[in-house]
């Protein structure tokens, strides 16, 4: 199983050009609701972007914040950006505050960040590139920043595995989610899609359920990871923030395709059932091999990829990360199922 995941991730890796050729016209987006914390260091990493000023739009869509972080904005626009305010959404939730900054927008390539985002000067590179490679969405690689905090720790080695998920079934042709930390597609494919209208079960989805629409319609869809294209962002603050912030995103696993249904409940039962294959020792002693070999399949596993994806997670961590992840995929999705969902 492992050894799968890992074939996965050196097709996409092998498929990623080491240039760009071309630089595309791309209208990024970044809805937003009360981000005032945040708005100067996206501020700071979009003025490094190595892009052509005149090749890229930066459009901010207030969803009716409470704070100053448009006054923030306001502040510091220059002749590329323009905020706009999310009145009469199409769409509930963050679908109608994106599709808003859509309708507003003058290019064909349309890039999504979140406003808690840091891109790295090279994403608009990267994601014109693979564009320019005849895709029709692409999404690249968003780490969560790797603290001191326990939380933090989680929530950082968690969102790793889940890119190497992500990427892997790219490589397979079996694609079923990203995140709108980082992800592009053609203006056209957004409508013909019809939008987010056939994304409504939840309100978030934006991304995934997004991507199993257009699996439906048979596009191309494509990652991107080469140098300084990362979307960083910062990891849940709090237990409470972690567990609202899962169940909004594994809401939207309850209505993905039945194939990625039954791929990803075979995954990771095999995985569940090998750690706590250490539970029933007392019944057996060869219980304990199943666990044994998951867990060096882990660590070597994360040592492999982490370099690709600049994570640096040493072999002790990884010994009580996974357990810790995979239980809480348990809780999490359980989480989903009770909670009531709402975007901000």
């Amino acid at each position: 199983m492992t050894s799968l995941i890992l074939i996965g991730l050196k097709r996409v890796f092998q498929q990623t050009p080491g240039t760009t050729t071309s630089f595309q016209n791309i209208s990024i987006i970044i809805p937003f609701k009360n981000e005032q914390e945040n708005i100067s260091d996206l501020l700071n990493a979009l003025k490094n972007l190595d892009y052509p000023s005149d090749k890229y739009e930066v459009i901010f869509v207030d969803d009716n914040s409470s704070d100053d972080s448009t006054k923030l904005l306001n502040q510091n626009l220059i002749d590329n950006y323009k905020v706009v305010f999310a009145s009469d959404k199409k769409y509930p939730g963050k679908k109608g505050v994106i599709d808003i900054g859509i309708q507003n927008s003058k290019f064909d390539i349309i890039a999504i960040t979140d406003a808690d985002c840091e891109p790295e000067s090279n994403w608009l590179k990267s994601i014109s590139n693979k564009i320019d490679d005849g895709n029709d969405i692409v999404f690249g690689y968003s780490p969560l920043r790797k603290g001191k905090s326990l939380i933090s720790k989680i929530s950082s080695y968690e969102n790793f595995r889940n890119y190497i998920l992500y990427f892997s079934s790219v490589g397979f042709g079996i694609p079923y989610s990203a995140t709108s930390r980082s992800i592009a597609f053609i203006k056209e494919v957004y409508y013909r899609l019809n939008g987010y209208s056939k994304t409504l079960e939840t309100l978030s989805g934006d991304d995934d359920l997004f991507l199993r629409e257009a699996v439906k319609q048979k596009l191309k869809i494509a990652t991107f990871r080469n140098g300084n294209d990362l979307v960083h962002s910062k990891a849940s603050k709090s237990f409470k923030e972690y567990f609202n912030r899962k169940s909004r995103h594994l809401k939207t696993s309850h209505h993905y395709l039945l194939k990625h249904k039954i791929m990803l409940a075979f995954w990771h039962s095999v995985n569940i059932f090998s750690l706590y294959s250490i539970l029933l020792i007392p019944f057996s002693n060869w219980f304990l091999f199943p666990f044994v070999i998951k867990m060096i399949l882990d660590i070597v596993a994360t040592q492999t990829v982490q370099s690709k994806l600049t994570r640096d997670f040493k072999w002790n961590e990884i010994l009580y990360l996974q357990p810790v992840y995979e239980t809480l995929l348990i809780v999490n999705f359980i989480n989903s199922v009770f909670r009531k969902d709402k975007w901000k």
